[in-house]
């Protein structure tokens, strides 16, 4: 009776490359899964950081109100107003006081965009602003190249606001029935959002 027989050399470097051939294709697998994982993270992110800005954009503009405000120099603003360099200002309510401090709950906010590409927040806690009035702002969306801004009277769309009257002065204490933004995104492109006024911001 012959003894066992060995694996040769040649069985033992085809086995090898057989190993070497399956274990670069399951680590393709895994990296291209991996990788896929990884993209689907970060597009969950962006679409929460922009359902976050929507909801931030919503909540203000929802408590949009036709309250005139004044700068620190004392003179009138529209409650209102977009601005030459393409921010939105207004006056808003709905400011929370669970404390019940002797104060309005109307306040001005600003959106902009920083030389960051960055959508800002800016908040003052006065509606009547002095020159040295306390301010806030929060990052709300960054990779934002572009805003647009309309604003809906009656049933037209302006590109500016407030609207003139007749006489070339603008009404203070207009505010649009809507107001539409239009963000573009460096990785998501032009974005379209649309945000109605409540009926109490024209009273």
């Amino acid at each position: 009776m012959s003894g066992a027989r060995g694996f040769t050399l040649l069985e033992l470097i085809v086995v090898l490359a057989i190993f070497a051939v399956l274990s670069v294709m399951a680590y393709s697998g895994l990296s291209g899964v991996l990788t896929a994982r990884e993209r689907v993270l970060q597009s969950l992110e962006r679409t929460t950081a922009l359902q976050k800005a929507y909801v931030r954009l919503r909540g203000d503009l929802q408590q949009l109100r036709a309250r005139p405000s004044r700068d620190p120099y004392g003179e009138p603003q529209p409650a209102l107003a977009l601005l030459h360099d393409g921010s939105v200002e207004f006056t808003r309510s709905g400011w929370r006081n669970p404390l019940a401090h002797p104060r309005s709950a109307l306040e001005r906010v600003a959106y902009r965009l920083d030389s960051d590409n960055r959508l800002m927040r800016t908040r003052w806690h006065a509606v009547d602003r002095a020159q040295n009035a306390p301010v806030s702002e929060t990052v709300v969306l960054d990779q934002v190249e572009e805003l647009r801004w309309r604003f809906l009277e009656g049933d037209q769309w302006r590109d500016a606001w407030p609207p003139p009257v007749a006489a070339g002065t603008p009404v203070l204490d207009a505010v649009p029935r809507a107001v539409e933004l239009v963000l573009t995104l460096k990785d998501l492109g032009e974005v379209r959002l649309l945000f109605s006024a409540s009926n109490e911001a024209r009273r």
